[in-house]
């Protein structure tokens, strides 16, 4: 098999069970990029690329599974590679999974922003300087014999964040799993044949998901100590029957003031606690610590924010009679922009010193939103069970005007968080399944929560969620920040 008459690919893509490196260029840069990854074949690297084949669209899935299954993440960069869409998504999909990277520049060039801020931080090589051969073999060696001595413990490198974790795991776990499983093998196998899913227009956006992927969630029940009255009913989704939030001896919660970052402002303290969770697709019920307190940036983030940080705005710039409205909420980004925008306020504020010791912007986990969301409360909203209350707490569809709204302008939780309902959808880390049933295997889709500014009351509960592809950009869809400690610290 060859791209061309003249230029025949170095090897087959390494297909083992071995500790393997992704390898993302762009094809412009085929020649170099190909010589370079032969000294590496020779060298006894494992190695995982496309074979040449130009990307596209219905590539996404399998290269998503190969970046996830890889050890590290090696990218040749160029003019041609930083410009390409398909390069920049496959970096950003490495960074968000925390994989080992190795950047090597092609040429001397000058990184976007958002590349910048998001490389910098990693070892490089430089392919036109001496010696370059013998330094990304040497990297590329040593991450991959440390993968490979942790042996069969690989699939342990991306368990759950020690923020949480599940109580009461045992051989009825396992049934559980197969229940989720086969569920969501009949959900995407329904979704196959609709173009709704995959094109990501905004026409879709307006209207209700359909049934595979719409929440269709019960009221909660007001108390966790009623498991035969829950065990009668049954749920697609999880949703929280019971929270309480750690206090101190003296029963007093010890509010901590809030964190307050030069980008996004500032972030409430969200104190450790418990949240008994219905877990998906059965009657079973799971109590959920989250152990380690963390902050939750008060905002969205901001289109003025987003731009700062990352040199661009991607959203759909709404107008007043002609006049920019600021301090709207950034839409229309990725979940890979968020986790990308997320890495690199990480960089920024350890660069200016600010960060605090062992600690990272993230995305908020699925627990920890709704956790921060409901701030101790099991009724449909933090503010009881009436909707008629939710025009002062969010923009939904009844007073919305099917648009975007400024952030701050509704009242915030018990715990300073605003525009937790409505406005725009939010995404969040890892889901509930991730978290519940100790699932580190991922495909395509992640969850958003609070429901938008299109939505019904009922469609902004504490308990309302929606999935969508990781690609997909819509423009009611945004997210917040979590500062929270590095996992193992």
């Amino acid at each position: 098999m060859t791209t061309s008459p003249d230029i025949p690919i170095p090897f087959e893509s390494y297909s083992g069970s071995k500790p393997f490196a992704f390898v993302s260029y762009a094809h412009a840069d085929k020649v170099l990029v190909y010589n370079a990854m032969r000294h590496f074949h020779e060298a006894n690297l494992n190695l995982w690329y496309d074979d040449g084949i130009p990307p596209a669209e219905e590539w996404q899935n399998e290269i998503a599974q190969k970046i996830m299954g890889s050890d590290m993440f090696a990218v040749f960069l160029s003019p041609s590679a930083c410009s390409s869409s398909h390069v920049n998504r496959e970096i950003q999909f490495a960074l968000s999974e925390n994989k080992p990277m190795l950047p090597i520049f092609l040429e001397d060039i000058t990184l976007t922003p958002s590349l910048k801020l998001c490389l910098q931080q990693f070892q490089s090589c430089f392919y036109y300087k001496l010696g370059w051969q013998k330094k990304a073999i040497e990297v590329m060696r040593n991450i991959l014999a440390k993968a490979d001595s942790q042996g069969q413990h690989r699939h342990l490198l991306n368990r759950k964040s020690t923020g949480e974790e599940v109580l009461d795991e045992g051989e009825a776990l396992w049934k559980i799993m197969e229940q989720v499983f086969a569920a969501q093998v009949n959900r995407y196998s329904r979704q196959n044949g609709s173009s709704s899913v995959t094109e990501g227009k905004d026409t879709e956006d307006d209207k209700e998901k359909k049934a595979g992927f719409s929440p269709v969630i019960p009221v909660p029940q007001r108390s966790p100590a009623k498991p035969k009255a829950l065990s009668a009913q049954k749920t697609r989704h999880p949703f929280a029957v019971g929270v309480i939030v750690d206090e101190a001896e003296n029963n007093i919660r010890q509010d901590k003031p809030p964190f307050s970052d030069s980008y996004v402002g500032d972030l409430s303290w969200i104190p450790s606690g418990k949240i008994t969770v219905r877990v998906p697709y059965t009657s079973d019920v799971r109590l959920v610590h989250v152990r380690n307190d963390f902050w939750l940036s008060q905002l969205l983030v901001t289109q003025e924010v987003y731009t700062e940080v990352m040199g661009s705005n991607p959203s759909d710039v709404d107008t007043d009679g002609g006049a920019e409205v600021f301090n709207l909420p950034v839409n229309r980004v990725s979940w890979l922009d968020a986790v990308e925008f997320c890495k690199a306020l990480t960089v920024l504020a350890k660069d200016s010193g600010s960060l605090p010791e062992n600690h990272e912007f993230r995305l908020p986990t699925e627990v920890e939103w709704e956790y921060a969301c409901r701030a101790g409360t099991t009724t449909d909203y933090y503010f009881g069970d009436d909707p008629a209350e939710l025009h002062e707490h969010g923009w939904y569809l009844v007073n919305s005007v099917r648009r975007v709204h400024p952030v701050k302008l509704k009242l915030p939780n018990p715990w300073g968080l605003h525009d937790m309902y409505g406005n725009v959808r939010e995404w969040v880390g890892n889901s509930f399944v991730n978290t519940l049933l100790d699932d580190t295997e991922q495909d395509e889709f992640r969850i958003c929560r609070g429901g938008s500014y299109m939505k019904k009351a009922s469609g902004c509960k504490s308990s309302s969620r929606d999935t969508q592809s990781l690609f997909h950009r819509y423009r009611n869809l945004g997210f917040r920040v979590a500062l929270a400690r590095l996992p193992n610290t």
